[in-house]
């Protein structure tokens, strides 16, 4: 039997929650479809970090800004690989989103709006989250879903997975085929389909696929599996974003399986903890300055070197009198880690047998460690490095793996300025929009991460496409 529907949502998260709950002011037949136990998406997990010029809370903390400067701050900061269209719609609409967040009981940080954290800064005081990050956002959401739900304007099916869209002869788009586990499949028809099913960084044979590098990290929401990605191809749209492919710069993994659980963090950022080791790639070889102030610039630097991985190498010394190289680990920990062999860390008494237990080339580093060595003594450094407290000459030496990972895909699919997927030609498959990761993280922040430009978007075209984007009326 198929139920019709003036508009289906496919994900119940950062896009389909605002969807749905502005969609209902408009219609009161609204399905929301997710293949999650329960609502929310990646904002279980994510950061929930958002950022928006001219918001009430700007003003009222007397920070001046403008769309048009927080447009050249992402155009800068993602050096113009954007989707400058997209990119330009989602800031133009970005304060309204945050204050209406505001308004349902959003509250940030006391300290926000900030420059940035994290990642590049902006040049204006923008950027905010709430305590329970993401969380945050979620919070203030469900709320909105459950009073559309229970007046009956929206009906949510949980543990829901649509396998397929049902197209007419011409190519529109009148509804989806879904099922529950092991249940049968069901038509549902509609005028319109929004895919807001996240992206697919959970998927590692598709991840691989697309951003040509393992998924090394377990980090991603378990249901982004690249539904919202295939149902769009399928119907006709096409992929963008293969160029934009980025890592962070660095986690400590649990294990070498690939992928893995993320254990701990470096803590790389000069700003926050100047560096006393030096990092080196696969080769051996230094590639970068360690207190190089950019993290935009590592991040870039890390995709040259081979499997996005490093190596910092340190002494006896530095793992006593330094602080901590790894977030939540103390050097007493650090240390019982790499005498233990627990995976990611060495210990040995000399460089060359460190180089052998790390799986690095014992000539190269020992190269490396010496040419370090005599720069720190001369304060010249071949990288131009400027802090260089002390040698790494003292015995038992140490080395902590670092490995690039992702959480969220850069590949997504191609759509106009009404949100429709489109075909190779530019021309829309009618009845078809997208929005949130489904479009790639390559669009709003193009091969760079600019903050708050994966939720904020996000957040904003879910609101959008329920509030005016969408044929409902």
């Amino acid at each position: 039997m198929t139920q019709h529907w003036d508009v289906i949502i496919i994900g119940a998260g950062t896009v389909g929650l605002p969807a749905a709950v502005f969609a209902s002011g408009r219609c009161d037949n609204v399905l929301l479809l997710d293949a999650a136990p329960e609502i929310g998406g990646t904002l279980h997990l994510s950061g929930g970090q958002m950022s928006a010029a001219g918001t009430r809370l700007q003003k009222e903390r007397g920070i001046k800004d403008s769309a048009a400067l927080h447009f050249e701050d992402v155009i800068r900061i993602s050096k113009n690989t954007v989707d400058r269209d997209l990119v330009r719609l989602a800031i133009d609409n970005a304060a309204a989103t945050l204050d209406w967040l505001e308004t349902i009981g959003f509250q940030p940080l006391p300290a926000h709006p900030v420059k940035g954290q994290d990642h590049e800064p902006y040049s204006v005081q923008r950027y905010v989250w709430g305590k329970d990050m993401g969380k945050s956002i979620l919070a203030v959401l469900k709320p909105q879903l459950e009073k559309v739900t229970e007046q009956e304007r929206v009906t949510l099916k949980l543990n829901t997975r649509v396998s397929r869209l049902i197209q007419d002869d011409d190519g529109t788009v009148s509804g989806v085929v879904a099922s529950t586990e092991n249940g049968p499949e069901q038509n549902f028809s509609a005028r319109s389909v929004v895919i807001a099913a996240g992206g697919f960084a959970a998927n590692p044979a598709m991840y691989q696929d697309l951003s040509k590098q393992p998924a090394y990290a377990d980090y991603s929401y378990p249901f982004c599996i690249g539904d919202g990605l295939t149902l769009g191809l399928d119907a006709g749209g096409v992929s963008r974003g293969h160029e934009n492919v980025l890592t962070s710069f660095g986690s400590v993994m649990q294990s070498y399986d690939i992928p893995s659980k993320v254990r701990c963090d470096l803590n790389h950022w000069p700003e926050r903890r100047l560096p006393w080791e030096i990092y080196v790639n696969a080769h051996g070889k230094r590639f970068i300055r360690e207190d190089e102030p950019s993290v935009d610039v590592r991040e870039h630097c890390l995709q040259g070197q081979p499997d996005a991985r490093y190596w910092a190498v340190f002494d006896a010394v530095t793992l006593k009198e330094a602080p901590s190289l790894l977030a939540g680990h103390t050097a007493g920990e650090i240390k019982a880690a790499a005498v233990n062999n627990e995976p990611m860390f060495y210990t040995a008494d000399t460089i060359t047998e460190l180089a052998e237990k790390a799986g690095l080339p014992s000539g190269a580093l020992m190269d490396t460690v010496a040419a370090f060595n005599d720069g720190q003594a001369k304060s010249t450094d071949s990288f131009g490095r400027s802090h260089m407290p002390r040698p790494i000459n003292q015995g038992p030496f140490y080395s902590v793996r670092a490995q690039g990972i992702s959480v969220s895909g850069a590949v997504g699919l191609m759509v106009n300025q009404d949100l429709q997927i489109i075909r190779n030609d530019g021309s829309p498959v009618p009845g078809l929009y997208a929005a949130g990761e489904a479009l790639g993280s390559g669009a709003t922040m193009g091969s760079s991460v600019c903050g708050g430009m994966l939720v904020t978007p996000a957040l904003t075209f879910g609101r959008m496409l329920g509030q005016h984007i969408l044929p409902l009326d």
